[in-house]
C-alpha cells in the first residue's frame, strides 16, 4: 500500500512539473507559430513546414529508437553504475553515428524531394540542407534527455526541451527576422537551438554519468540495447510519419500555402497532447519496475490513475479549443480561417491523448511488434484516407483523413493491453472527469454564444482579452464542479503534490 502511493505521488508530482514545463513550452512554440504567420505569411510558413516535417522524419530513423531503449535498460538498472554508464555510452554513439550519416543523405536529397516529390519553391532545398546540419545535435539531445528520464527525474528533460528549445526558437527566429531578412530567419533558428539544447542537457547529464567523448567513441556496443531499440525504431518512424503525413501529403496534393494554412490547425489540435506527454514521461519507467517485478496490481493501479488524470487535465482544453476554434484561429492573421478543419483534428488528437498511455505500456513491456503493427496499420490508413480526402476537401480532409487513423489507433491499442494484460482503460476513476467535462461543454458553450456579442474580435487586443477570459471560464466551471462532485484519496495525494510543489 505504501509502495503504491510512493508511486502515484512520484507520478502525480513529476507530472505536474513536466505539465508545467510543457505549458510553458506550447506557448512558446505557439508565440513562434504566430509569429511566423503574421510575419511571413501561408507560403513561406508552409516552406519551413515541410522542411520541418522531413527532418523530423529523418530525425527519427537517425535515432533508431535509441530513447526509448535508454530509458529501458536505464531504469532497469539504477543501481547498477557500470551497466549505466555502458547503457548511456552506447546509445549516444551509435546515435552520433546514424545521425551523421542520415544528415549527409538528407543533405545530398535535398534536390529530388523538392524537385521530383514536391515540386516546391527552390528555396525549399535550402531549407532541407540547412536543417539537416541540426540532425546529430537533435538526436544526441533526445537520447540524453531520456537518458535523465530514466532517472524517474523529468526536470532536465522538461528545461530543455520544452523551454531551452522553443524559447531560442522564438528569440533566434525574431532577431534573425529583424537583422538577417526573411530567409535567414527560417534556416537559423533550427540550427541555433540544437546546439543549444545539447550543450544544456549534457551538462545535466553529467550528474548521473561522467560523460566525454573518449568514453562515449571507446565504448563497447551493448547489443541488447540495438536488439531492443532498432524495431522500435520502426515504430517510432512510422508513428511521427503519420503525425507529420498530412503536412507531407498537402505539399505532394496541393502547395506549400495550403500546407502553411495547415500549420495553425495542427499546431493548436496539438495543445491538447501536452497533457498525454506530461504523464508518460514519468509513467513509462514506472510502468517498467512494475513489469519486471511482475507486480500487476502496480501496472493497472498506475495506468487507470494517470488515464485518469490525463482526461482530467486534457478535457478542459480540449472544450476550450473546440468551443472557440474560430477565435484561436484568427490570432495567426484573418487569412487562417478553416476553423471546422480544426474541430475535426482536435476529435481526433482528443481521443489519441486518453488512449496514449496504451503505446507506452506495449513498449515497456516488450511487445514493441504490437506498437509497430498499430501504427503501420493507422499510416497505411491515414496515406488511402489522405489521398482520397484531400483532393475533394482540402485541410478538412486532412484533419478527417489524421483523425480517423488515430481513432483506430487507439482502438487496437486498447483492445491489446486489455487482451494481453489484462489493463483496462475504463473504471469508475474516470466518471468525474467525463461528468464535468460534459456539464462544461453544455454551459460554456451557451455562454459563448453570449459573450461574443461584447467584444471586437478583429482587434487583436480584444480578441486576446477574449480568449484569456474563456479560458479562465472553462477551467474554473470544470475544476468547481469536479470539486462539487467530492475527492478521492487520488485527489487528496494530487493536492498534497501541489501543494509540496508550490511551498
Amino acid at each position: 500500500m505504501i509502495e503504491k502511493e510512493s508511486n502515484q505521488k512520484i507520478i502525480l508530482s513529476e507530472a505536474l512539473l513536466s505539465f508545467s514545463g510543457m505549458s510553458l513550452g506550447s506557448v512558446f512554440r505557439y508565440m513562434f507559430s504566430i509569429i511566423m504567420a503574421r510575419f511571413l505569411g501561408a507560403q513561406m510558413l508552409g516552406l519551413y513546414s515541410l522542411g520541418n516535417a522531413i527532418t523530423r522524419i529523418a530525425e527519427i530513423l537517425a535515432l533508431l529508437g535509441l530513447d526509448n531503449g535508454v530509458l529501458r535498460f536505464v531504469s532497469r538498472d539504477t543501481e547498477d553504475k557500470v551497466n549505466v554508464d555502458r547503457s548511456i555510452y552506447t546509445s549516444l554513439k551509435i546515435g552520433l553515428i546514424s545521425s551523421i550519416l542520415i544528415a549527409v543523405l538528407l543533405f545530398l536529397s535535398a534536390e529530388k524531394i523538392v524537385n521530383e516529390i514536391l515540386n516546391e519553391d527552390s528555396f525549399l532545398i535550402t531549407v532541407i540542407k540547412v536543417f539537416a546540419i541540426s540532425l546529430p545535435f537533435t538526436v544526441l539531445t533526445l537520447i540524453s534527455s531520456f537518458a535523465t528520464q530514466a532517472f524517474k527525474i523529468l526536470k532536465y528533460k522538461i528545461f530543455v526541451n520544452q523551454i531551452v528549445n522553443p524559447l531560442t526558437l522564438l528569440i533566434a527566429f525574431v532577431t534573425s527576422y529583424f537583422l538577417l531578412g526573411i530567409e535567414l530567419s527560417i534556416l537559423l533558428p533550427t540550427v541555433v537551438s540544437s546546439i543549444i539544447g545539447l550543450m544544456f542537457i549534457l551538462k545535466f547529464l553529467t550528474n548521473f554519468s561522467s560523460i566525454s567523448l573518449s568514453k562515449i567513441i571507446g565504448t563497447t556496443v551493448d547489443k541488447d540495447i540495438l536488439k531492443f531499440s532498432v524495431p522500435l525504431m520502426f515504430v517510432s518512424a512510422i508513428g511521427i510519419i503519420m503525425h507529420w503525413i498530412d503536412i507531407i501529403m498537402l505539399g505532394i496534393l496541393s502547395n506549400a500555402t495550403e500546407v502553411g494554412m495547415y500549420h495553425p490547425i495542427e499546431r493548436t489540435a496539438g495543445l491538447v497532447r501536452m497533457i498525454l506527454f506530461a504523464f508518460a514521461g514519468i509513467f513509462a519507467p514506472i510502468f517498467s519496475e512494475h513489469y519486471f517485478k511482475k507486480n500487476k496490481n502496480g501496472m493497472k493501479e498506475s495506468y487507470q490513475s494517470s488515464s485518469k488524470y490525463i482526461l482530467a487535465f486534457s478535457f478542459p482544453i480540449f472544450i476550450f479549443l473546440f468551443i472557440f476554434s474560430e477565435p484561436m484561429l484568427l490570432v495567426f492573421g484573418t487569412e487562417f480561417q478553416n476553423y471546422f478543419a480544426l474541430k475535426v483534428l482536435l476529435l481526433g488528437i482528443f481521443i489519441q491523448t486518453i488512449f496514449g498511455l496504451g503505446s507506452s505500456t506495449l513498449t515497456m513491456s516488450g511487445y514493441t511488434k504490437f506498437n509497430l503493427l498499430n501504427v503501420s496499420i493507422a499510416l497505411f490508413l491515414n496515406i488511402i484516407s489522405n489521398s482520397i480526402l484531400i483532393p475533394l476537401y482540402g485541410l478538412t480532409g486532412a484533419a478527417l483523413a489524421t483523425s480517423f487513423a488515430l481513432i483506430v489507433l487507439s482502438t487496437l491499442r486498447y483492445f491489446e493491453n486489455l487482451i494481453l494484460m489484462n489493463l483496462n482503460l475504463f473504471s469508475f476513476k474516470l466518471i468525474k472527469p467525463i461528468i464535468s467535462g460534459a456539464i462544461t461543454f453544455v454551459v460554456i458553450q451557451y455562454l459563448s454564444l453570449i459573450f461574443s456579442n461584447y467584444f471586437e474580435l478583429s482587434n487583436v487586443f480584444n480578441l486576446l482579452i477574449y480568449l484569456l477570459i474563456n479560458l479562465l471560464l472553462v477551467i474554473s466551471s470544470y475544476f468547481t464542479i469536479y470539486f462539487l462532485l467530492g475527492f478521492d484519496k487520488e485527489d487528496i495525494i494530487f493536492i498534497n503534490s501541489l501543494k509540496s510543489k508550490m511551498m
